[in-house]
C-alpha cells in the first residue's frame, strides 16, 4: 500500500479536528490528544520509510537436508543479519554408547562410549552474501568441523574443517555452484535411498548418511578417490520443476598443483534425480583414477511412501575397479528399507534395513582384508570371490526437532573370500548402541 495514501486521510482528520471550536476547559484535553495523536502519526510515518529488512533465505533440517532455494543454513540454527548478510551457527552433539561382539582376534565383546553412530559431532558456520537483488545471486561459504565427543579430540589431527571448507555463488538461474572441500556428488543424491535415514528428496544442499556404524557401508559406494568427500573440488547442482542435476570434478594434488599429471587422484561424477513427491528416484555416475587405476560406479535408486507414515527405498551400485596384476574387480550391491512412523505416536521412528554386496576378484589390502571400493589397487597381488551382507534396525524417540533419543542394532557376516576388518577375522560380527542427540 502507499504509505501517502495510507497515511494522508489520518492527517487530514487531526487538522480538522483542531478547527472545532471548544470550551475552555475541554480545548487543553483536545489540544493534548491531538498532541499525542501527531506523534504517533509520525512515529508510524518514519517506521513506514524504513526499507525492509533483508529477510533470511529459508533454511533446511540438519536432520532430513530438504531442499532450499538460496543458503544453506541448518536450523534450528543461530541467526545474524545485517542487511544483505547472513551468518548462521549451528551444530550437532550425539552420543553412543555401544557393544559388540567379536571386537578383537580372540572374539571377546567390547562395551564403550564410542565415535556418534547417526550424527557426526559438528560444528559449522554457514555465510551468505546477496551480490544482486534483482537475479538473487550471492555468494555463500560454509566452514564445518567434527569431533569426538568421548575425547573432544578433532576427528581428523590437525585438521580444523574437515567436513566442509568451501565457497560458491548460488541463484535461481545458476543453480549452486561450490569450489573446496564438500561432499561428493553421488552421496548427496544415492542418501535418499542408500540407507533408512536419509531426505526423501534431493536438494541443492549436502545430503545426509548416519555416521560411525555398518548401517553405513553403502556409503562407500558413493565416493571418490578421497573417500567420502572431495578436496579441491567444484560442484554444481541446479534444480528444473521437479529435476535436480549435478557435475562434479575432484582436481588431484589436495590443494597443490601436481606438474605434469592431471589425472592421478582425480575424481569426475554427475548425478540426475526426479523428486516427485510420492515417489522420488536418482542416478549418479562416477570415475576416479587412484594411483593410475580406474575405479568407476554407476547407483541408481529410489524411494516410495505407500501409505502415510511408511516409507520404502531401495536400490543397487556397480563397480568396476582396475586392479594390478589380477584384473578388474567387480561389485554388484542391493540394499533395502523400510521406515515407519505411526500416526498413533508420532514422537517415534521405526527403520529396518538390509543390504548385500557381492564382490567378484576383489582384490586384498596388505593386512589381508577385502579393499574398499576405491581403495589404492596398484599393489594388489591376490583377490578372491565373496559376499558381505548386513541387516539394521533402529528406534527414535524425539522430544522436539532438536532432541531425540535413539537404540539401533546391526548384524553383520561374511562369506568366501570377503574379508572385512570389522569382523576381525570372523565370518560375522554384531553391535547395539543407544544414543542421545542434540542439534542446535
Amino acid at each position: 500500500m502507499n504509505n501517502k495514501l495510507f497515511l494522508t486521510p489520518i492527517a487530514l482528520a487531526i487538522s480538522i479536528l483542531a478547527s472545532f471550536p471548544a470550551h475552555a476547559d475541554e480545548l487543553s484535553d483536545l489540544k493534548a490528544q491531538i498532541q499525542l495523536l501527531s506523534e504517533r502519526l509520525a512515529n508510524v510515518e518514519k517506521e513506514r520509510a524504513r526499507p525492509a529488512p533483508a529477510v533470511a533465505a529459508p533454511t533446511q533440517s540438519a536432520t532430513t537436508d530438504q531442499p532450499t532455494p538460496v543458503t544453506i543454513a541448518h536450523p534450528p540454527s543461530m541467526q545474524l543479519l545485517s542487511g544483505d548478510n547472513t551468518l548462521s551457527l549451528y551444530g550437532i552433539v550425539d552420543m553412543t554408547f555401544a557393544t559388540q561382539t567379536n571386537a578383537d582376534s580372540t572374539g571377546n565383546r567390547g562395551s564403550a562410549p564410542v565415535v556418534s553412530w547417526m550424527s557426526g559431532n559438528r560444528f559449522g558456520i554457514n555465510a551468505s552474501h546477496v551480490l544482486d537483488k534483482e537475479s538473487g545471486m550471492s555468494i555463500i561459504g560454509r566452514l564445518e568441523n567434527e569431533f569426538e565427543l568421548p575425547t573432544g579430540n578433532l576427528d581428523t589431527d590437525n585438521v580444523l574443517f574437515n567436513r566442509d571448507a568451501w565457497i560458491g555463488l548460488q541463484s535461481d538461474d545458476l543453480g549452486k555452484i561450490t569450489l573446496g572441500r564438500q561432499n561428493t556428488l553421488p552421496r548427496d543424491f544415492a542418501q535418499t535411498w542408500g540407507e533408512a535415514f536419509g531426505s526423501r528428496e534431493v536438494g541443492l544442499d549436502e545430503g545426509g548418511w548416519n555416521n560411525n556404524n555398518q548401517m553405513q557401508y553403502m556409503i562407500n559406494y558413493a565416493g571418490g578417490a578421497n573417500g567420502t568427500r572431495y578436496n579441491s573440488a567444484v560442484v554444481w547442482k541446479k534444480k528444473f520443476g521437479a529435476w535436480v542435476t549435478g557435475l562434479a570434478h575432484q582436481f588431484n594434488g589436495g590443494g597443490s598443483i601436481v606438474a605434469g599429471d592431471f589425472n592421478t587422484g582425480t575424481t569426475s561424477a554427475a548425478a540426475l534425480a526426479y523428486n516427485g513427491g510420492v515417489w522420488n528416484i536418482n542416478g549418479t555416475y562416477s570415475t576416479a583414477d587412484v594411483a593410475g587405476f580406474t575405479h568407476q560406479v554407476i547407483g541408481l535408486g529410489g524411494n516410495v511412501e505407500v501409505t502415510p507414515g511408511i516409507v520404502i527405498r531401495g536400490g543397487y551400485f556397480n563397480n568396476r575397479t582396475d586392479q594390478a596384476v589380477v584384473g578388474q574387480r567387480k561389485d554388484d550391491v542391493y540394499t533395502a528399507s523400510i521406515t515407519f512412523m505411526p500416526s498413533s505416536m508420532p514422537r517415534t521412528q521405526f527403520d529396518l534395513g538390509y543390504y548385500n554386496i557381492r564382490a567378484t576378484n576383489a582384490g586384498y589390502a596388505a593386512n589381508g582384508n577385502t579393499l574398499g571400493v576405491y581403495g589404492d589397487t596398484s599393489a594388489v597381488t591376490t583377490a578372491a570371490d565373496g559376499k558381505m551382507s548386513t541387516i539394521y534396525a533402529a528406534a527414535f524417540y524425539r522430544w522436539d526437532r532438536q532432541a531425540d533419543v535413539y537404540i539401533a542394532v546391526d548384524t553383520v557376516n561374511t562369506d568366501g573370500g570377503f574379508k572385512y576388518g570389522f569382523t576381525h577375522g570372523f565370518n560375522t560380527a554384531a553391535e547395539l548402541g543407544l544414543g542421545l542427540r542434540y542439534k542446535f
